[in-house]
């Protein structure tokens, strides 16, 4: 695309188009060269390898794309336009892994050993309190971590979250368990347009060389921790994937929140509108 959202998404489009070029193994050749028979070849191709169906779908979406931006290079019909070069979901019909919800009761063990010294990760007491947004709002990580105070009112115990991913704005009242959490971190608040947690959000912005994020990873891996600090195992092997399949992770706080508020009878249209 002309203008990605971010580095990263250039780097994909970037790494899938090199790895086309490297299984062509000819520097000779050019766009022009690259018939519907070669896409048909390459998606062949992708299908023996042991990646999930919407990953191979994705990479050819990415290489369609590099050939629709650089039409004036090649003429005819878009060699990776056909739609038999893309997989079908139900392939994977019995491949059952999903991401779970936590129970109550593991929720609960989550804020046992958040609060037992006798568990260590770096930046544990805010670690606490991405924890305890995520169960009581239901809100994205990148969003609980980069919160800032000015969005949080205790007067009126709402929090204002302007989710990244959406663009959207929702607002959540404050749980009496989050706003007790939230009272004991204004120890380490530094003016109202500070982050709530911010070493963890500084942890987060950083970035490699290329400008590419890397913290999102290093701050997933902590929170990951935590998970199995309460025996549970957050990805478990898959039959025909070289990868990992994430099962619980901070996004099952999410899954748990719907649940919850579901079981209260919250409104699914109010539910909806705070996710």
């Amino acid at each position: 695309r002309a203008t990605p959202a971010t580095v990263s998404e250039a780097l994909a489009y970037q790494s899938t188009f090199q790895e086309f070029v490297d299984w062509l193994g000819d520097a000779s050749k050019t766009m022009r060269d690259i018939t519907c028979g070669t896409a048909e070849e390459y998606a062949q191709h992708m299908r023996k390898l042991n990646i999930a169906v919407s990953t191979h779908n994705r990479k050819i979406k990415r290489i369609r794309r590099v050939f629709r931006a650089l039409r004036e290079y090649w003429s005819g019909d878009n060699p990776f336009q056909s739609p038999t070069l893309m997989r079908k979901e139900r392939e994977e019909r019995e491949q059952n892994v999903q991401r779970l919800a936590f129970t109550r009761e593991q929720e609960q063990q989550l804020q046992a050993v958040l609060d037992d010294d006798k568990y260590q990760v770096m930046n544990k007491p805010e670690v606490r309190v991405i924890y305890y947004l995520g169960m009581f709002t239901g809100q994205r990580l990148k969003d609980c971590v980069l919160l800032r105070w000015h969005k949080v009112d205790f007067e009126r115990k709402r929090v204002w979250v302007k989710q990244f991913k959406t663009g959207k704005e929702v607002s959540i009242p404050i749980a009496s368990k989050l706003k007790k959490v939230l009272e004991e971190a204004l120890q380490w608040k530094d003016g109202e347009n500070s982050y709530v947690c911010p070493n963890i959000a500084t942890r987060y912005n950083r970035c490699d060389h290329r400008g590419k994020n890397i913290g999102n990873n290093l701050v997933g891996l902590d929170v990951l921790r935590v998970i199995r600090w309460i025996g549970l195992e957050p990805s478990v092997k898959v039959e025909g994937r070289d990868k990992k399949v994430t099962v619980y992770g901070f996004h099952s706080l999410r899954h748990s929140f719907a649940s919850y508020c579901a079981a209260a009878g919250v409104p699914p249209a109010i539910v909806q509108s705070i996710l």
